[in-house]
């Protein structure tokens, strides 16, 4: 909307990973290099450790370090920990491609093949790295058994290097003494933190000109106030400016100055002026205040009337104006956990599809889950009910959103849905997004590599015709159907490796005529009603 009046070839603080828009400082190159270090030379087989608080980089560094590393090193990369160790596991041998049987249940089998993989990897001159992030979600189970991993060894050398991301939270659940084993194994550890004044300078200037600016857009007054709204981070400071950038756009100016700023940081945390906020709680005392008195005073002179039928929540009516969506949006209770947000979305599957989904995590049964990066375009083209991350005055906090129109959109938080307008969650919408579907028939959660027959390859071939438009089946899951599964993982942001693993078929299902829909007329046509989480 604004590049051409900015003189900009595209959006400069874009929230996505683009590696084009990198810029390290000296404490990112630093970080960097423990992870390459960990990659390289391994520290003895160790675990090695990189937190950061939400929004500094983290995840910007895995995938620039995704883009680095040797040809000889196989990368095993876990973006959803929150499973149970067996599932963990799968995770583990599905990203390095490692055949297994149809049916697992056996914590044995699943480190008896990893096991023969690593000896293999060796024997071959390959490393292998097992990379987790959000690693502070992991449970006490699932740590311990990366823990066991780590046991893997010849007599010279350790077969796996793992690397732990996460948020500083991550550091106390290794300080607990049941923990201390693995606490003992981490022999590097670094901690990113926010970028300073001078380097938020650098790092706006940087986006700016990769975006193909060539002079000064934001004032100094402006990059001061920048840094003291975000504090250094990044994310922060994406969202931040690119809002500055819309509205100095809408205001005509050719620069953006301070106060642009502070609106747009007000419009993203969705607040108003302090002293505003303050007349209007004291004012809504008042007003309350009144209100008691005058309905005590009517009580003593109207007659008494029964009390009207109790009756079930309605569903939203219309979309509030857009000064009123912001308080009702922060009066919205943000679910505790994406597990929480994520059997939300599983409780408004119904008969009209499979067995009702109930959670993500249990291996051959439940709902199966797939943690996509999507925009709009995706988001509606998709069109199933999402668990979703927005910015609140939390940080980062998981809804459930369960339906989508043109201008508005039906979320949910943990105790109630509230229909908003679509500008006041796109503007908070950072892009991630989980998809929770039932399972199908013959699926065991266990990945689906060319060659196989298995009995939900009608799934496989009906989801794939869903998305490209090209008919036909074949009897077995051959290499033609498999660039066409990476065609897919490519478009919602799963990694393009063409094995079909549980995030793969969440989104064959997702791309199906059944269950519930976002939009008010589904994919098959049917109305679909909004029901209460």
């Amino acid at each position: 909307m604004y590049l051409e009046h900015f003189e900009l070839k595209e959006a400069p603080f874009s929230i996505t990973p683009d590696p084009r828009f990198v810029y390290l400082t000296a404490q990112h190159r630093d970080a960097m290099a423990h992870l390459l270090f960990g990659i390289n030379q391994g520290g003895g087989g160790g675990f090695v450790q990189l937190t950061g608080e939400v929004g500094t980089g983290k995840t910007t560094l895995c995938r620039l370090l995704m883009a680095q590393v040797p040809e000889n090193v196989r990368i095993a990369l876990v973006l959803n920990p929150m499973q149970a160790p067996i599932e963990l596991l799968r995770t583990i041998c599905a990203e390095l491609r490692i055949l297994l049987p149809r049916r697992i249940n056996s914590i044995k089998v699943l480190t008896d093949a990893l096991t023969a993989y690593l000896l293999a990897s060796y024997a071959g001159g390959l490393r292998v790295v097992v990379v987790l992030d959000e690693a502070q979600n992991l449970s006490f189970e699932a740590l311990e058994q990366v823990r066991l991993l780590t046991n893997l060894e010849t007599p010279t050398q350790k077969l796996l290097q793992i690397i732990l991301l996460g948020q500083p939270e991550l550091r106390d659940v290794l300080a607990r003494p049941q923990l201390r084993q693995l606490a003992q194994r981490i022999t590097a550890r670094f901690h990113l933190a926010p970028l300073t004044a001078e380097d938020t300078v650098a790092y706006v200037e940087h986006r700016l000109a990769v975006a193909g600016r060539r002079r000064p857009l934001f004032r100094d007054d402006a990059l001061r106030e920048l840094f003291r709204r975000t504090q250094g981070y990044p994310r922060a400071l994406n969202v931040v400016a690119d809002r500055a950038l819309l509205g100095a756009y809408a205001r005509g100016l050719e620069l953006v100055d301070a106060a642009m700023v502070r609106a747009a940081a007000d419009e993203v945390r969705g607040e108003s002026r302090p002293a505003s906020a303050v007349v209007r709680k004291i004012l809504g005392y008042v007003g309350l205040a009144l209100a008691l008195a005058l309905v005590g005073w009517a009580g003593l002179w109207l007659p008494s009337v029964p009390a009207p039928p109790t009756v079930a929540p309605a569903a939203p009516a219309a979309a509030p104006a857009p000064e009123n969506a912001r308080k009702l949006f922060d009066e919205l209770a943000p679910f505790v956990t994406v597990a929480a947000a994520s059997n939300a979305v599983a409780g408004w599957w119904d008969a009209a599809g499979p067995a009702r989904p109930e959670r993500c995590s249990s291996p051959g049964e439940g709902a199966l889950c797939a943690q996509l990066r999507l925009n709009e375009r995706l988001l509606r083209a998709l069109n199933r009910p999402l668990a979703i991350v927005l910015l609140d005055e939390h940080g980062r906090s998981w809804f459930a959103l369960r339906r989508i129109e043109r201008d508005s959109a039906d979320l949910a938080g943990a105790q109630r849905l509230q229909r908003l307008p679509w500008a006041t969650l796109a503007e908070r919408w950072v892009g991630d997004a989980v998809l929770v579907v039932a399972r199908p028939a013959g699926y065991d959660g266990g990945v689906i590599a060319p060659g196989a027959d298995v009995s939900a390859l009608g799934v496989v071939y009906a989801g794939l015709a869903a998305f490209d438009g090209h008919a036909g089946e074949s009897a077995r899951y051959d290499e033609v159907a498999a660039e066409r599964v990476r065609a897919l993982q490519e478009r919602y942001g799963l990694r393009g490796d063409g094995l079909i693993g549980a995030e793969t078929m969440a989104l064959l299902v997702a791309l199906q005529q059944y269950g519930p829909f976002l939009s008010k007329d589904g994919g098959d046509g049917a109305s679909v009603s909004v029901a209460q989480p």
